[in-house]
């Protein structure tokens, strides 16, 4: 099995209309085809396309990005 980020994750869980799933899988599908290495997982793409559908939704509503976090390895002890 491959590593896991070291980022925090946070357990959501949502019931989906019928044949989500399927879409998920195809998308996961085309992750692996066209990335190869990542062994992308339905989880996976779920969050990935969540967060894309969040960026843009955010973007119209004018809500501007946070600044990217650096790995705790590269932050300024205080």
């Amino acid at each position: 099995m491959g590593e896991r980020l070291s980022e925090e994750f946070q357990i959501f869980n949502v019931p989906l209309p019928l044949g989500t799933l399927e879409r998920l899988h195809r998308y996961r599908d085309h992750l692996n085809s066209t990335q190869p290495g990542i062994e992308a997982t339905a989880s996976m793409a779920a969050r990935l396309l969540l967060l894309r559908a969040l960026d843009q939704v955010e973007e119209e509503m004018g809500i501007k990005k946070p600044k990217a976090r650096l790995p705790r390895l590269f932050r300024r002890k205080k």
